[in-house]
């Protein structure tokens, strides 16, 4: 497709979203940017049938694919829409916090609240691809660094021993967001998820 659609938050926008859609127009991509605000309240289906409006106002085909260039909240959102909007659209992960990087961009369970119904309206519906830009994580605070390393610890408790010990010797190296170290934590909390939802 030589469309693309960018969903992602007011924050997200102004640090990576501006830039991405700029960078996606110069090489010759038509480009709209949608953001939704934050907050779990948005994860609903009044939200996503403001988003399928605007997919149709932007005359979104099936070979339109959408970019998720968020955290959790508005990637689960955006992931639903993606998989419902013409039968699926589709879905390119860009999560921007630590806890979407290891763990909601790569399980593929999308879905949107209703009242009392947290998660029941939603579907499995694996993205094309994720990209874990680790430059994004140094926007985080503590608080959003430690809900991505809470998520971090506990797949190395339930399935990787050696993972836990590489843990507690480089906890200082991931709270200073030191690259390296990042990678590799990443990238093995990548694939213990991933194998998780294979099973």
């Amino acid at each position: 497709s030589d469309k693309l659609v960018i969903i992602t938050d007011p924050t997200v926008k102004s640090l990576y979203g501006n830039n991405l859609k700029q960078s996606l127009t110069s090489e010759g991509f038509k480009v709209t940017i949608i953001d939704v605000p934050e907050g779990e309240e948005q994860k609903s289906l009044e939200t996503a049938g403001k988003l399928y409006n605007e997919l149709s106002d932007f005359y979104a085909e099936r070979a339109t694919p959408i970019l998720a260039l968020v955290g959790g909240v508005i990637g689960d959102l955006t992931g639903f829409v993606a998989a419902t909007y013409l039968r699926g659209l589709s879905l390119i992960q860009i999560p921007t916090t630590l806890l979407a990087q290891v763990d909601s961009s790569i399980g593929g369970k999308v879905a949107v609240n209703h009242g009392q119904l947290k998660n029941k309206i939603g579907a499995f519906y694996q993205p094309r691809l994720v990209i874990a830009d680790i430059t994004t994580l140094r926007t985080l605070t503590a608080a959003e660094l430690n809900d991505g390393l809470a998520e971090i610890i506990k797949y190395a408790v339930i399935s990787d021993k050696g993972f836990f010990a590489y843990l507690e010797r480089n906890l200082d190296q991931v709270k200073s967001l030191d690259e390296r170290v990042l990678e590799e934590v990443i990238s093995r909390s990548a694939k213990i998820k991933a194998e998780i939802v294979e099973k």
